[in-house]
């Protein structure tokens, strides 16, 4: 009822849930108007003086009866595991305050990615090639190796091989939505979208209410969201300069961040668009050791590998696996380097991956399993 005091909390999500009201909205109503439950009672010339437009004072008056649900609906969030954070609340994200046209709320299930803790956002194609992929799940399972976290969108393609990359190497990953974190978009990836959920290994982070569907126009909000939470972006794979991954290069670049590009073939048109921005001045990335660097965790200029340490191979087996390190190696290379039958090579590599001290990362692709 418009004369019932609510809280701020509940304010806010309640104007979370009015479409055309955004976070810089929410920002300015909560600096000019006190106690913000005020804003149910103000008739509509005291809205437009507070920063509101037109359209956003209208849709206010008009679901201002959505107001009455509100507090059940935080408690039934609540109780299906998803927490709602204003902007300054306890737990709220340093990261988010200082960029351009910052969140004013938040909605996430799991973790949110610590604030003294380096991250990475690794963004590209969803029409992804092999070789994208590849270098997604590689470069994002060796950086959450070396406890960093990895941030991306959970879209198909690029974003879907950083979160599963991040997860095999049990890693922290964190997916930003742009829809509501009760809903797996793309729905092939719930199993990364349950396991990140849970806490412990990451989270699902959404500026958008329980219930809100993927629209294209949501898209680029997330993306200003993945750029604020890392240290570094990292694209993988885009095909050119308006790609999506284009526009989150934007805002980290807004944001003062470094951006690294996964170079390609120069007649690949996926790797157009990382191509270009190496061009422009973005960061050459050869190997996840470039990412290391930058962050001050390498040992002079060499990223320590620890590999399991492997017990009671015969001198081939042995052969074979001091050869293998965390970059994936390719089957003929493998042959070529131990000088061995093809057969042979295939049988020692099998009983490798079975004792766990190797995996097979994609095709015919592999590397040491690390500690």
């Amino acid at each position: 009822m418009p004369g019932q005091l609510y809280t701020d909390r509940e304010m806010v999500f309640f104007l979370s849930k009015i479409p055309c009201i955004g976070s810089a909205a929410v920002r300015k109503l909560k600096e000019t108007i006190l106690p913000l439950s005020d804003v149910l009672k103000l008739d509509r010339l005291f809205l437009l003086a507070a920063g509101l437009s037109e359209l956003q004072s209208d849709a206010l008056k008009k679901c201002s009866g959505m107001m009455e649900s509100v507090p059940a609906e935080m408690e039934n969030a609540e109780k299906s595991g998803i927490r709602f954070l204003m902007a300054g609340e306890p737990g709220w994200l340093e990261r988010l305050n200082h960029i351009p046209y910052p969140p004013a709320y938040i909605f996430f299930k799991g973790d949110l990615p610590p604030d003294d803790v380096p991250s990475v956002s690794i963004v590209g194609s969803r029409n992804a090639t092999n070789y994208g992929i590849r270098m997604a799940e590689y470069a994002a399972g060796e950086l959450a190796r070396k406890g960093i976290c990895i941030v991306s969108g959970m879209a198909a393609g690029i974003d879907s091989a950083a979160h599963r990359g991040a997860l095999s190497a049990d890693g922290k990953s964190f997916a930003v939505l742009g829809n509501g974190v009760n809903i797996c978009y793309p729905k092939e990836n719930y199993d990364i979208f349950e396991k990140m959920g849970e806490g412990g290994c990451g989270g699902i982070i959404s500026e958008f209410p329980p219930g809100t569907p993927a629209l294209p126009s949501h898209f680029p909000m997330r993306n200003r969201i993945i750029a604020a939470l890392s240290d570094i972006l990292i694209v993988a794979e885009a095909r050119g300069v308006k790609s999506g991954s284009q526009i989150t290069v934007n805002f980290a670049l807004e944001q003062g961040k470094e951006v690294f590009a996964v170079p390609g073939r120069i007649t690949d048109p996926l790797s157009r668009g990382c191509n270009d921005l190496i061009k422009s001045g973005a960061s050459i990335l050869t190997s996840p050791d470039d990412v290391l660097e930058s962050f001050g965790i390498l040992r002079e200029g060499r990223l320590t590998i620890e590999k399991k340490s492997p017990a009671g191979l015969n001198a081939e087996q042995k052969k074979v696996f001091d050869i293998l390190d965390a970059e994936p190696m390719f089957l003929e290379d493998i042959i070529l380097k131990t000088e061995m039958d093809t057969g042979k090579v295939m049988s020692i590599l099998l009983t490798l991956e079975l004792d766990g001290l190797i995996v097979q990362t994609s095709g015919n692709y592999y590397s040491a399993s690390l500690k």
